[in-house]
């Protein structure tokens, strides 16, 4: 049996449609709450990413109810409790029977309290672990980490076994995952068992989110912008401190940055399907081994996108509104609709200081034969961000997305070569 958390999620959802497609093996899906309608949300969750066996491809509605039903069991858990919230006999039986344990459930807000992201993500690490161990030596681990384990480190080249604190972290997140990933290397040594770690930079997609299915990046942030597209251009205006002489259009607005920064986009399609060929070209421990590996993937894009085409991208519904990242802009120097800015943002300013490149080596040699993924453009980007339009208002067309060798990209390109 295959064991997965957070099979609910964005990412969880895309593992759990990829395994269920991948063989015919049942899945146990560890969930909150009600089992019966964890079950409903399952389903809706895996219908929201691709076709399901036997359908036509590009279908969103492919999975089979009772297939799917016969396939996926969910079992209510207490994540951070002992046993997992489970009886003995309860957790006994699952230990036994998991052979692989994908391990996708996060706290992922970047603003969130430490004691709610410790308990999510480090202590349910933690229950994680006990009960693979109570199940003998049998059961694989993956572990979905984030490559922002790497910290406020701003610059350079980070390596795949990189683990380190010496840079500090930008959000308490960031380090919460840093400690989960501590615990996950902990308990290979101490088992003398091997473990694999995925370490993916932000996912994302081009199909906007239908209500009551898993948002990812995009969603989130477009559902954020809205609320400023909804406003009238002048008081938004008035409302940051700009007098009726002052106000004219387009306004340029300055924030803290770097306008070279970059940030690391991969879309999510790609990243299970790679996830499940590392999976599978893991070698196998020889006894000869002094100490088990712990196989660590940054799964990433091969090119880093431009923070500030991002940030306009995101702003093209507000055509009265340019953003430009300046690093000479401190505190003192914003104005209230600056600050707005910074809030609507919540979590992602630390990637707009950010140069830093990922190393890939370990991913390229297990995908190898895999197409590398898509150029991330503009349309892409939009397509993920899409919301309804404002009465009254209506966002400019997409604008062509350039060759990211380009010297001058185009507005709407956001792939940089590096």
């Amino acid at each position: 049996m295959i064991t997965i958390t957070g099979a609910t999620g964005f990412l969880g959802a895309q593992l759990l449609a990829a395994l269920l497609r991948r063989d015919d093996r049942p899945v146990c899906a560890l969930v909150r709450g009600d089992p019966v309608s964890a079950r409903e949300r399952l389903l809706r969750a895996v219908r929201s990413t691709t076709a399901g066996p036997g359908a036509e491809a590009g279908s969103r509605a492919g999975w089979d109810a009772d297939e799917f039903h016969r396939r996926v069991t969910p079992v209510r858990i207490e994540l951070a409790a002992p046993r997992l919230g489970l009886s003995e006999a309860e957790h006994a039986a699952l230990a036994r029977r998991t052979q692989e344990l994908w391990h996708c459930a996060a706290d992922t807000s970047p603003l969130g309290q430490a004691a709610a992201l410790h308990r999510t993500n480090v202590a349910g690490t933690r229950r994680v672990l006990e009960l693979l161990s109570a199940g003998g030596r049998t059961g694989r681990l993956f572990h979905i980490s984030t490559a922002f384990v790497a910290g406020r480190r701003r610059t350079g080249l980070v390596h795949e076994d990189t683990l380190d604190e010496q840079y500090g972290f930008a959000t308490l997140y960031e380090e919460s995952k840093f400690r989960a990933e501590g615990l996950v290397r902990a308990w290979a040594r101490a088992e003398g068992r091997p473990a694999v770690v995925f370490r993916p930079s932000l996912l994302v997609t081009d199909r906007p989110s239908q209500a009551g299915e898993p948002r990812h990046w995009l969603a989130v942030q477009a559902a954020r912008i809205s609320m400023l597209e909804r406003q009238d251009p002048a008081f938004v205006l008035r409302a940051a401190g700009l007098g009726g002489a002052d106000i004219s259009f387009p306004y340029t607005a300055r924030v803290p940055g770097r306008p070279d920064a970059l940030v690391n986009l991969l879309q999510v399609d790609w990243a299970v399907t790679a996830m499940l060929r590392c999976a599978a070209a893991r070698p196998e421990r020889t006894t000869a081994e002094p100490e088990p590996p712990v196989e660590t993937y940054h799964v990433t894009h091969p090119q880093d996108c431009s923070v500030q085409e991002l940030v306009r991208i995101a702003l093209s519904g507000c055509d009265w509104l340019d953003v430009t990242l300046d690093p000479d802009v401190t505190a003192e120097d914003m104005r209230p609709l600056e600050r707005f800015l910074i809030r609507l943002a919540a979590g992602l300013t630390p990637h707009w200081w950010s140069r830093r490149h990922y190393d890939r080596t370990r991913l390229e040699a297990a995908t190898a034969g895999l197409a590398p993924p898509p150029e991330l453009s503009g349309e892409y980007v939009r397509a993920g961000m899409s919301m309804p339009s404002s009465p009254g208002r209506s966002a400019p067309p997409p604008s062509p997305s350039s060759s990211p060798s380009s010297p001058s990209p185009q507005k709407g390109a956001v792939t940089a070569r590096v």
